[in-house]
């Protein structure tokens, strides 16, 4: 159990925030979402947008605590991401999708922005330590609570090569037999969503708002099912199979086409002898129980979604490998530009090593954006407009990367958030264009033909704009 006493409270911005990927609200999508598509699915499908209403016109209570963990240098909010999302596209109404993002500037106008920029939360040490509090809210009080599904995933994904299913139970207060179930659910409801289904019905099944789990879990739970389908469960809850996979899967693809249209329901297999004869009306779509073969969950599901077997603790950690990106890890973008925040996460999610041009472009691309940003949003980049009305340069005129760094290492706020060093490294990149490092050499491997990046180069620009980036990409504030 965790000692709640010892979590550390503070005030965090708003903007630093990252709202969880591993949300259970969060749709099977066979990735990890962009904050972006988290923001979205809690805007459409859970009142994220009616929460950010209340708060705009009633304000924002400060009794309201989001609880939060650090994972790779983030807080990552394990707990309050309705609440979050409504913050964050208060804040930028850009974050919001874009059929919302009118809706969210009416809301901004009648919202008190100085208010919502800093919140309180409470740092877990971990995410396995949130874990009671979170079941507690979503599962037995009056926090929204989520659905069969979200909850299954929620349980499932507790067990790990580092917590054996006994271990989930004793260590949550949860039954073992409902932490397998949790397990068995999920399962089946992964695979559902990987079957060769029209998309109509297939959207239908990957959004657990809509599908009925509660269906799907009264068939699983019944041995006539399992049974006909060719199937067991092991001690785990996970799926072992002994016929052909093929033709489970059309029997099965059979019961969630019949759930997700409502062709069948809870209220129709009540008892035994009802589900006998819902599976005795499958004629072509019944499973061959003759035919050779077998699969488990391992073989049905995608890589990068099976639920880990449980393991002995005794698993060494692996050792945390150096970033093959040319940005390192744990280091984070908080602005609030989408633009910005998608090269980011295309940059870092990008090797460098065999992408070296690619690598080099995108870098140049970020340099600019955010310089441009910071110099816009805090109206420093007045003087290069100034100038250029003078010259009678035309209305669209942009200043060039060049004139933007030589006017913002001049800036007084630039000069007491980086290191000395770091400024007479980048005057020298800016100014000098015989340097090897200088921002010409960078230009060039945009418009150059000739002129090829390597990896090692990239890194050494990496590591002499680093400073710069770590100031430029933290929201700054608004001029006044």
């Amino acid at each position: 159990m965790s000692n709640f006493k010892k979590w550390k409270d503070k005030t965090a911005q708003v903007i630093s925030l990252q709202l969880d990927p591993k949300n259970p609200r969060i749709p099977e999508l066979g990735k990890s979402p962009s904050q972006r598509e988290i923001a979205a699915e809690l805007i459409r499908h859970d009142d994220a947008y009616d929460l950010a209403r209340s708060i705009a016109e009633q304000g924002y209570f400060p009794t309201e605590t989001l609880i939060a963990t650090k994972e790779r240098g983030e807080l990552v909010i394990l707990e309050g991401n309705r609440r979050l999302t409504a913050l964050k596209c208060l804040l930028s109404p850009a974050f919001a999708p874009e059929d919302y993002e009118k809706r969210f500037h009416l809301l901004q106008s009648k919202a008190d922005l100085e208010s919502i920029r800093k919140v309180r939360i409470s740092i877990a040490p971990s995410r396995e330590l949130a874990v009671p509090i979170i079941i507690a809210r979503h599962t037995t009080s009056g926090i929204q609570r989520w659905e069969t599904a979200q909850q299954a995933k929620f349980v499932a994904t507790l067990v790990s090569p580092d917590m054996t299913i006994d271990d989930v139970a004793k260590h949550y207060g949860i039954s073992r037999s409902d932490v397998v179930n949790a397990v068995k659910l999920h399962t089946l409801y992964q695979i559902a969503c990987t079957l060769d289904l029209p998309d109509d019905i297939l959207t239908q099944v990957r959004n657990p708002r809509r599908f009925s789990m509660s269906t799907l879990e009264r068939l699983a739970n019944s041995s006539k099912v399992p049974e006909f389908l060719g199937t067991t469960f092991d001690d785990s809850g996970l799926l072992q199979g002994r016929i052909a996979v093929d033709e489970f899967k059309k029997g099965y693809s059979r019961i969630i086409s019949d759930i997700a249209t409502g062709k069948t329901s809870s209220r129709d297999l009540n008892t035994s002898r009802q589900i006998e004869e819902y599976l005795a009306g499958f004629g072509r779509d019944k499973p061959n129980l003759k035919t050779k073969g077998s699969f488990n969950t391992l073989s049905l599901l995608p890589k990068g979604q099976v639920l880990p077997k449980a393991q002995p603790r005794t698993k060494p950690k692996r050792k945390v490998k150096p970033s093959s990106s040319i940005i390192p890890r744990g280091f984070n973008c908080s602005v609030s530009s989408p633009r910005i925040n998608d090269v980011f996460r295309e940059l870092k999610g990008m090797r460098v090593e065999g992408y070296e041009n690619c690598t080099g472009v995108m870098l140049r691309i970020l340099i600019e954006l955010a310089t441009s940003n910071y110099l816009e949003i805090t109206k420093k980049i007045k003087p290069l407009l100034d100038a250029a009305n003078k010259k009678n340069k035309p209305k669209d005129w942009s200043p060039t990367l060049r004139q933007m760094l030589s006017l913002l290492l001049r800036d007084p706020d630039l000069q007491q958030e980086i290191s000395r060093s770091a400024i007479k490294v980048l005057a020298r990149a800016t100014t000098n264009d015989n340097h090897p490092l200088s921002l010409d050499s960078l230009d060039q491997f945009v418009h150059n033909r000739l002129e090829v990046p390597t990896a090692k180069e990239l890194r050494n620009f990496w590591a002499q704009f680093e400073e710069l980036l770590a100031f430029l990409l933290v929201e700054p504030m608004p001029s006044c």
